[in-house]
C-alpha cells in the first residue's frame, strides 16, 4: 500500500504539471501555484490523522484515503481541454486529501512490527521501498503517456489532442492500480508492540 500511495503521488506530481502546461496551457508559475494547496493540506493534517491512529488505529483513516484517492485518480482520468481549472485544482487537493491519511497509519504499522532496535533498519528499508516506489509510479505513467500520445500523433491526431489522450491513459493506469489499495486496506491492523512477542530473530 506504501508503494501504491508513493507511485500514485509521485506518478500524478509528474503527470499533472505536464497537463496543465500542454494541454490547459498555463505558464510555470500558475502550475506551481495549483499544487501548492494540496502540499500544504498534506502538511496540515499530519498532527491530526497522527492523532485519530493513536485513538482508532489505521483502518479508519486508510480506508477512506485509499477511496478518496482512487476517486481523485478515476476523475483525473477525465480531464480534457475544456476541464475548468477549479475542477483540476479540486482533484489535485482530494488527491492530497487521500494520500495524506495513508502514509502515516502505513509508516507507524509497518516500524510498530519490529523491535525497537530494528527501528532505524526498518525506516531505512521503507524509506529506500518509497522512493524505488516513486521512481515506478513515474516511470509507469510517463511511459503510458508518452506511448500513447506518440501513438496518437503517429495516426494523424493534432498534438494538442493527442497529448490529452496520453493524460487520460496516464492517469487511467494510476486509477487502475489504486483499486488494489482499496482492497489492501480492509485487511492492515495495528500492530500488537514488539516488546512483548520476545527478542528479534
Amino acid at each position: 500500500m506504501m508503494a501504491i500511495a508513493m507511485a500514485s503521488m509521485f506518478g500524478t506530481l509528474i503527470v499533472l504539471p505536464l497537463y496543465l502546461q500542454s494541454v490547459l496551457v498555463l505558464d510555470p508559475l500558475a502550475t506551481g501555484l495549483m499544487l501548492l494547496p494540496g502540499s500544504l493540506l498534506m502538511g496540515l493534517l499530519g498532527p491530526v490523522i497522527g492523532r485519530i491512529y493513536d485513538k482508532r488505529g489505521p483502518r479508519p483513516l486508510l480506508i477512506p484515503g485509499t477511496v478518496v484517492v482512487s476517486a481523485a485518480l478515476w476523475t483525473m482520468a477525465t480531464f480534457g481541454v475544456t476541464t475548468p481549472v477549479p475542477v483540476v485544482l479540486v482533484a489535485h487537493i482530494a488527491l492530497c486529501a487521500g494520500l495524506a491519511p495513508m502514509f502515516t497509519p502505513l509508516f507507524a504499522t509497518a516500524l510498530g512490527s519490529l523491535q525497537p532496535q530494528l527501528y532505524s533498519h526498518g525506516s531505512a528499508v521503507i524509506g529506500t521501498a518509497q522512493q524505488l516506489a516513486g521512481a515506478a509510479g513515474t516511470a509507469l505513467l510517463v511511459t503510458v503517456l508518452t506511448a500513447v500520445t506518440a501513438s496518437a500523433i503517429g495516426s494523424g491526431v493534432a498534438e494538442s489532442r493527442a497529448d490529452e489522450m496520453g493524460v487520460r491513459a496516464a492517469f487511467l493506469a494510476g486509477a487502475i492500480v489504486s483499486l488494489v489499495s482499496i482492497a489492501m486496506g480492509f485487511f492492515v491492523r495495528r500492530t500488537v508492540d514488539a516488546d512483548t512477542e520476545g527478542p528479534a530473530q
